[in-house]
């Protein structure tokens, strides 16, 4: 396991996403535990089977086209589109949160958590964790290893449980107190939500400058 995987998946964790507003209102919902639990093992059995397929796929491809090469063209790609990422947020590529399209999704998803069957509420799971750039990244990573199949078993789930920090502490705290769960956890997300086109650019802008060096210093 490489110290960027672990990084990648703290990020994933923390980044804004629309799984975190999932959580809020699983957290709203009566039997919330239960919601909470299904949300969560759906989700993450599901991300683990995808990233478990994507690494073989990666290293099927590496053997092809050459392993490290495969690899490094990958982080600049990744990096360039990171890059690009951050600079459409920062020239207002997001508009503001009345405006923003994906804002009255979120808003729909969370009607329809407010009383979810377990069944709904692990739909959500799967919905809100469909790998994107920064676990295709870690995947890469993963894969350029070579890694055995109980290793990539390994990592990949690591890699996911970080990812899956927010929801496994709202059910931690959905299980053990109730009453103060939303209070943590809006505690500890308002700094993310107030600034969340900051946090976008930094992450994408650091990361897609990490990449672009990582995947030059390999091709040079």
């Amino acid at each position: 396991m490489t110290l960027e995987v672990l990084v990648l998946g703290v990020i994933s964790a923390v980044r804004p996403a629309t799984s975190q507003a999932a959580v809020f209102a699983l957290l709203r919902a009566p039997a919330a535990a239960r919601a909470l639990l299904a949300f969560t093992l759906a989700g993450l059995a599901v991300s683990v089977a995808v990233g478990v397929v994507v690494v073989v796929a990666f290293g099927g491809a590496g053997s092809l086209v050459g392993r490290s090469s495969f690899s490094a063209v990958f982080d600049l790609l990744a990096g360039i589109a990171a890059i690009g990422f951050a600079a459409g947020v920062r020239r207002g590529g997001l508009p503001s949160r009345r405006e923003r399209p994906h804002g009255r999704a979120t808003t729909a998803l969370t009607e329809r958590l407010r009383r979810p069957s377990a069944a709904t509420a692990a739909a959500a799971g799967i919905a809100t964790h469909v790998p994107g750039l920064i676990y295709l990244v870690a995947l890469n990573s993963i894969a350029a290893e070579r890694p055995s199949p109980a290793e990539t078993v390994v990592q990949v789930g690591l890699y996911n449980v970080l990812w899956f920090a927010i929801p496994l502490g709202a059910l931690v705290l959905a299980i053990r107190s109730p009453g103060t769960a939303r209070v943590y956890l809006d505690r500890a997300t308002a700094f993310a939500r107030r600034h969340q086109e900051l946090l976008l650019v930094i992450t994408f802008g650091a990361l897609g400058a990490y990449l672009v060096v990582k995947g030059l210093a390999h091709l040079i």
